[in-house]
């Protein structure tokens, strides 16, 4: 196989197991309550309210472990400020705890 398939298939295979990852996905949050630093392990919590509530979250929380949470923080303080409903993706649909990944709508 030359070069440029291979780099091609290997793109491709990444890039599916990214659109994969998500196991749950809560959109149309609002930031209504509670954000910030919830622990000296650098856990981010955030109250939301979801009009979809697809993860059945009333708050999230980012871990290091899980996701760059300086960013996640960084995301969240936006939309709360401006007032912008959020879309958090969960690592375990039962666990509002594993929260990864956050984007402004």
């Amino acid at each position: 196989m030359n070069k440029s398939l291979k780099l091609l298939l290997l793109s491709a295979s990444l890039f599916l197991s990214q659109l994969t990852y998500a196991i749950c996905v809560q959109n149309n949050n609002s930031l209504n309550g509670l954000v910030g630093l919830d622990n000296s392990k650098g856990m981010v919590y955030a109250t939301t309210t979801s009009s979809t509530n697809e993860c059945s979250c009333r708050h999230v929380r980012f871990r290091e472990q899980n996701t760059d949470t300086k960013m996640a923080l960084s995301i969240l303080l936006s939309a709360k400020v401006t007032n912008q409903k959020v879309r958090i993706d969960l690592l375990d649909e039962g666990d509002c705890d594993s929260a990864y990944r956050v984007y402004l709508h």
